[in-house]
């Protein structure tokens, strides 16, 4: 028989899940009502119900989608109503779990104090921790008392306020590539070309696209990705095991961030009907350089060509946050970016040239950028220009020959409509960051604050059992790798919220 001042059914429900509930909130309250739960049909045993709640199956329906307008973020009263339900399904469920885990745990206690009393050896401490428990007492509190544990102590890393932040967070960055591919006028004929390096050229005209839509007017076409901010702002970092699936047309797309130091956020994208396999291991580390902040961005992006079977690698140029300039503040991309094909053949690869400013910043100097592709023979198409505008081919003579890219225009005066298909809903980033999303709109700081801290320090204390040895390394859902430094998507995949996750971070955010 354990002794009973372990008590550890109750610690193993507090420990695991760190969870702290506001004292105006009345934690253990019944959630069989939301969840279609009448009286008639609870049963004293609370396991055995017609509608079972685990930890395994607390997830939402799979097969849910939240359909939504590519092209914007949080402000789509549409999506919201969907994440919202979604959050008010989750919460329910996760407060009618912990009710009935105390519930259980309480059960088993006060088995173990009767029997410590028959045997004559409860002292008045052991009494008094028994009280609490029946209670209903904070269980973290009975942790402390128990195990030393410290609630909240881990106070090392820095949190802005959410005046800082837009409402998105970086793990939807990328849905850019979707909205390019899908809602935008392009000509993919180029990927079947007979000459590599045209090949080669069609998949910078794609990234030219990316980037254009992300400067601050957007793209000479009219075209602007919701996902830029201003100098003084940020989006969100993502916690470890944040997932994101979204589905539009023929793309699907999915993103999940695979380690949280350093941290690194992974997507896959696909469409078959192009012939077209992008993926990518995004490492950003903002760097303080006095008058700006530089994101380094380490890591890759790769290309498939589902034509030839050819892969590329391409690593990132830089944005610098620049705090002065004639025209205010503003952001930028600079750096030399190299792509070269990996896959079997003649060696190609295409060196990329985003010019930054000047010491002015003025302008009339912003997105300025040349290139060339360079094949085993050299050289063998040269181009400079805006990638905000338009670049053009230039001849060896250094004169412009022909127009190489152009942005590229909106399909229609309606941008494509997707569908975010969450894996279980508590990974799932809108729904994840739900709450301080819509607190961020209406601008209610308050509230904001707190759904920000939920998740941060849930993830602290998973990192910090991890580290502790308590828990195994993490394991990402959806990505695996053999080397650590490059991540590809599994063939297969549980899609359930994973246990460490649910009860170091879940419970914490849907409390």
């Amino acid at each position: 028989m354990s002794c009973w001042c372990c008590f550890k059914p109750a610690r193993q429900i507090c420990v695991a899940s760190k969870f702290h509930p506001d004292e105006e909130e009345d934690l253990w309250f019944d959630a069989r009502e939301e969840l279609h739960f009448s009286d008639d049909e609870a049963v004293e045993d609370p396991t055995d119900s017609s509608y079972d709640i685990t930890a395994d199956n607390i997830g939402i329906e799979q097969g849910t989608e939240f359909p939504f307008v590519l092209g914007k973020v949080w402000e789509q009263e549409e999506h919201q109503g969907h994440v919202q339900r979604a959050i008010k399904e989750m919460k329910s469920k996760v407060r009618y779990l912990l009710r009935r885990e105390h519930d259980a745990a309480v059960k088993q206690a006060e088995e173990e104090a009767a029997e410590l009393e028959r045997l004559g050896l409860m002292t008045p401490e052991k009494r008094e921790l028994h009280e609490r428990m029946r209670a209903g007492s904070n269980p973290d509190e009975f942790a402390a008392a128990t195990k030393g544990l410290k609630v909240g102590q881990d106070l090392t890393d820095i949190e802005l306020p959410p005046t800082f932040f837009v409402p998105f967070s970086t793990i939807q960055v990328a849905e850019d590539v979707v909205y390019v591919i899908e809602g935008l006028k392009n000509d993919w004929s180029d990927l079947q070309h007979p000459d590599p390096a045209r090949r080669m050229a069609r998949l910078i005209k794609l990234y030219l696209d990316m980037s254009a839509i992300r400067t601050e007017n957007g793209s000479g076409a009219g075209v602007h990705s919701p996902y830029t901010f201003g100098a003084m702002k940020k989006p969100l970092n993502p916690i470890l095991g944040e997932t994101h699936r979204i589905k539009c047309g023929k793309t699907a797309y999915l993103a999940e961030q695979v380690c949280h130091h350093p941290p690194i956020t992974t997507w896959d994208l696909r469409n078959e009907e192009i012939g077209l396999h992008l993926s990518a291991d995004v490492k950003a580390k903002p760097v303080f350089r006095g008058t700006a902040v530089q994101v380094l961005i380490d890591g890759e992006m790769r290309f498939e060509n589902l034509h030839t079977k050819e892969k590329y690698v391409m690593d990132f140029p830089s944005l610098f946050i620049r705090f002065f300039g004639l025209a205010g503040r503003y952001s930028e991309t600079v750096g030399t970016v190299t792509l070269r094909r990996v896959s079997e053949g003649p060696p190609l690869h295409a060196e990329l040239h985003f010019r930054p400013r000047g010491t002015a910043g003025l302008p009339s100097r912003a997105h300025r950028f040349d290139g060339s592709v360079v094949s085993e023979k050299g050289s063998c198409i040269h181009f400079r220009g805006k990638y905000s505008d338009g670049v053009d081919e230039i001849s060896e003579a250094g004169e412009v020959s022909q127009p190489f890219w152009r942005p590229a225009e909106p399909n229609s005066s309606m941008p494509p409509r997707a569908v975010t298909q969450p894996l279980n809903g508590f990974t799932d980033s809108h729904c994840l960051w739900g709450e301080f999303f819509q607190a961020l709109i209406v601008r209610d700081m308050k509230t904001a604050s707190k759904a920000k801290k939920k998740a941060e320090r849930g993830q602290r204390r998973l990192h910090k059992a991890m580290k502790t040895g308590e828990l195994p390394p993490w394991s990402p859902t959806m990505f695996a790798t053999e080397d650590g430094e490059r991540w590809t998507l599994k063939d297969k995949f549980d899609p359930r919220v994973q246990q460490s996750w649910l009860r170091y971070i879940g419970y914490r955010i849907f409390e």
